[in-house]
Parts: structure tokens; sequence; C-alpha cells
């Protein structure tokens, strides 16, 4: 076990400067080196033994035992991440070396014959949950070139779209005013007529096609689809400080989980903005 913070009970305590945590978490992806898959999977069930751990000494001191047999865990250097409080521009370095250090940890060869079905193996899982955060935090950075990059390679190594990274990247599309990824998008999920995301983003689509009579017609799906959504894209009301917990389709618990990314699109074309408000509910 990682002794480096005892607290004098020959127990390992979390640290608490976010400095040193970080700092801690760069020398564990320093010594990252190829860990055989025994062992590997070994580290992976410390960890899923850490998330349903009764106290945050016991989750944190798997971590670290997960950490010990295989430096390039992602889900316990997530974790790690998460302790250390770092700055927007911090978070992103220090993610993208997590990322690094999995797909170093899994090798070439599986990212070969697992590529467009990589969720289904629950060994790229830890690397597909670390690489869907660095995308939207460069997302929540404003940095959309860069998210969208990571979507659309995730979708490469995952097709069916677990994780749901294409309500993430078909508004980032639709804001940089990329209507061909967003169009194909829309097609090839075809989810306009139960997804809030597709039914409110057609809408943007049509408009920004130049098209405000099929945008009419859009605009009268997404709010049958969703008659929640309006409110908050037109920033007439604001979002809970607690998000829900889960959702059905339709609801006003699926508007309030994806009002901040579909706005973050539509906010950036004003003239879509003033086109919904001239709208009058039928």
């Amino acid at each position: 076990m990682i002794r480096e913070h005892d607290d004098g009970t020959g127990q390992a305590r979390q640290p608490r400067n976010p400095r040193e945590m970080l700092q801690r978490m760069e020398r564990l992806l320093s010594r990252t080196r190829s860990t055989r898959q025994k062992r590997a999977d070994e580290a992976q069930q410390l960890v899923y033994d850490a998330w349903e751990a009764e106290t945050g000494e016991r989750e944190y001191e798997l971590m670290c035992q997960a950490l010990e047999i295989n430096p390039a865990n992602a889900d316990a250097l997530l974790y790690m991440l998460d302790q250390a409080s770092l700055n927007e521009e911090e978070e992103i370095q220090a993610l993208r070396n997590i990322v690094a250090a999995a797909e170093k940890g899994l090798g070439p060869k599986v990212f070969k014959e697992y590529a467009g079905h990589f969720w289904g193996f629950i060994e790229t899982r830890p690397y597909m949950r670390a690489r869907h955060r660095l995308a939207g935090c460069l997302r929540a950075a404003g940095r959309l070139e860069e998210a969208i990059t990571e979507y659309e390679a995730m979708l490469t190594l995952n097709s069916n779209d677990n994780q749901g990274v294409r309500y993430e990247l078909l508004p980032a599309c639709l804001a940089l005013h990329r209507l061909e990824p967003a169009r194909s998008l829309l097609k090839k999920y075809d989810e306009a007529e139960f997804s809030t995301v597709f039914a409110w983003c057609h809408v943007l689509e049509r408009l920004l096609s130049g098209d405000p009579a099929a945008a009419e017609r859009a605009l009268e799906l997404a709010r049958k689809q969703n008659p929640h959504l309006q409110v908050y894209l037109k920033g007439h009301r604001d979002l809970p400080r607690q998000m829900p917990d889960s959702y059905s389709l339709g609801s006003k618990e699926e508007a309030i989980c994806f009002a901040e990314v579909l706005r973050s699109a539509w906010i950036r074309h004003p003239q879509a903005l003033q086109w919904l408000a001239a709208q009058k509910i039928k």
C-alpha cells in the first residue's frame, strides 16, 4: 500500500493540498508500464470495491491499492483527479495524461481488434470514461474544436455510442455551424421523435440551413417531444442547483438535463433565438 501520506496510525490518509495530489498523480503516470491483464483485472476489481465502500477513507485506500497494481487504471486516476480541485487548464492537461496512460495500458492490439465496438469489452470502459470526461471538459471550456475531435474519435471506436456522446457532439457541431456532420448525426441516429437533444437540434439545423418553413415544422415536433425545454433555452428559467438523478422522455427532468448543452449551441446564433422567441405556440 502507498504510505506517503501516513497520518501516524499506519493508515493512508487523503492529501488535503490539491498541488500535492496533482504531483502524486503525475508520479503515478510517470510509472505507467505494461500491466499483465490478470493484474489489470485485479486493479479494476479494487476500483469496483472502492465504489461500494462505506467510508471515504476505505474508498481512498482501495483506490491507492488499485494504482499500486496498475498505475494506468483510468478510473482510479479520475478519482485522484477529483480530489485535487484543479483549475480548468490543469484538469484538461491531467485528463490528457490519464487518457494517454490508459491508451498505453490497453495497447495498440486492443484498439485494432475492438475498434467500432469498444464499449462492448469491459476492459476498454475506463479508457472511454476518461476520454468522455476530457471531451466534456473541453466543451465546457469553450474549446469546441478539440471537444469535437474527441467525441468523433469516441464514436469511431464505439459507433453504438453507449455513453451518449452524440448528445454532446451534435450541439457542438451546430454551435460551430458544422452542418454536414450535424446532418449526418441526425440521420444516423434518427432520434428527433423521442430525444430532446435531437428534436431541438433539428430545429436549429433547419434554421442554419436557411429553411425556416422546415424549422417551423421541426419546432412543432420539438415542442411536442419536450414542451419544458424552451423556457431554459430562452434563458427565462434558471437551472436548479441539483440536477435530476434520472429522467423520462419528454419530461421536465429531461429538459433540465440537456438544457445547458442545447443552450450552448443556440446562444451561438442570436438570430435563431430571436426567431424562436417570435414563434407562437400553436
